[in-house]
């Protein structure tokens, strides 16, 4: 089963950042595990005050009264991202993966995905529709959410109609001054064929029928 969200998706045990691969889990509880890489992602995202995102590891030093002469005991590594939590690399990943010891699996993981979310796409598709809905209705008609944002050409205008909690905005008709629209603008009936919302970084997302 598909699960899919703001260009962060995961499909049985593989995770992608739009469509690039990011890792693969090979554990049983694999699915419980990625809905919740998911979930964190999310919330880093919505408390993210910038596009630029830093992935970290937290790796635990050996105990050396425990180590003897001989390997270290395997411990549980964790991948941050902007200092929080994203996903807790296990000795069972590290088997799994044939990887000596978590925190090597760990750096993999980390290195690419911090190669991924670099990208300029990437980022885009992260941040584009976070926090918005995938659809509109308005008035019977079904809006759906376009995969890129709108360039902002000072000709969108809103009246402050809220759809589903968002205000939304349109633009302003084809061969009209934006600098002579000067009247209170009311949103069309019908409504335009393309509604805008504002994303947390001030873009203008589309919506169209």
């Amino acid at each position: 089963m598909w699960s899919c969200w703001s260009g962060a998706t995961w499909a049985g045990s593989e995770f992608w950042v739009g469509s690039e691969p990011v890792l693969t889990l090979r554990t049983p509880d694999a699915p419980a595990r990625l809905r919740l890489l998911k979930q964190r992602l999310e919330a880093i995202l919505l408390q993210a005050n910038s596009p630029q995102l830093q992935v970290s590891l937290d790796i635990p030093n050996p105990n050396p009264l425990t180590t003897g002469s001989g390997d270290p005991p395997a411990q549980t590594a964790r991948i941050l991202l902007n200092g929080q939590l994203l996903l807790e690399v296990t000795p069972a990943d590290a088997e799994a993966h044939s990887a000596p010891q978590p925190a090597d699996l760990a750096r993999i993981w980390a290195d690419r995905l911090q190669a991924v979310l670099n990208q300029e796409s990437s980022r885009q598709q992260l941040f584009l529709g976070l926090g918005l809905p995938q659809h509109l209705n308005w008035q019977g008609r079904l809006y759906r959410r376009a995969e890129r944002a709108a360039a902002d050409t000072g000709r969108f205008v809103t009246d402050g109609t809220r759809i589903q909690d968002h205000v939304v905005y349109w633009e302003i008709p084809s061969g009209e001054n934006p600098f002579d629209f000067t009247y209170q603008p009311t949103l069309p009936d019908p409504p335009p064929e393309r509604l805008f919302l504002l994303n947390r970084h001030r873009q203008f997302v589309p919506y169209e029928l």
